[in-house]
């Protein structure tokens, strides 16, 4: 057995991490299919969105596996590519979700939490608060967009203020994460 540096430790246990993370990930789209496959035989969702949500499932499955696959094979300097892959997927994922249900009033808000989280596999502070800012910018259009091309399922005051609070519930999480996770995270 070869004697490993501290280096080597280090980024042994990066591409650990990333690969958990990918399997999590799969762990994820089977169970949004699952919620998919008890929502579409109970009809509460049209079939035309049981299609829209198997391909957003599928694509995101698709990811993780490469992510996983690539993890497993690649040295440690592509790391940040990989976790970046998962990071823009879960936040396309997310704002498919909070767009196809219903916007302002979609629940799926709660999917921005993972990839701030995941930026967490980047170990700098400014991954962390990059990410969150993407997840604002996401879930800002898709509630936004929605209201307007379906005018009349809300208030204004309404949109704009529950844009505002899970914006800044967002960043009070991404600070959380980063006063909890202070000896790992880099400026």
């Amino acid at each position: 057995m070869a004697i490993k540096n501290k280096n080597n430790q280090v980024s042994d246990k990066n591409i650990i991490s990333v690969v958990k993370t990918a399997r999590i990930h799969m762990w994820l789209v089977g169970i949004f299919m699952l919620a998919t496959i008890l929502f579409d035989s109970g009809n509460l969702i049209t079939h035309e969105l049981v299609a829209w949500r198997w391909t957003a499932a599928g694509l995101l499955l698709g990811l993780s596996i490469l992510v996983w696959y690539f993890a497993r094979l690649l040295s440690v300097r592509w790391v940040p590519f990989l976790v970046s892959a998962l990071i823009i997927g879960d936040i396309a994922f997310a704002t498919f979700n909070v767009y196809t249900q219903r916007g302002m009033a979609s629940k799926a808000v709660m999917l921005f939490v993972i990839p701030i989280i995941v930026s967490l596999l980047l170990q700098r502070t400014s991954a962390v608060l990059a990410t969150t800012g993407l997840c604002v910018a996401a879930y800002s259009v898709a509630a936004v967009r929605y209201f307007h091309i379906y005018f009349g399922e809300g208030y204004r005051v309404e949109l704009y203020g529950e844009v505002g609070f899970y914006s800044a519930l967002m960043f009070v999480i991404a600070g959380l994460l980063i006063a909890t996770n202070r000896s790992t995270l880099k400026t």
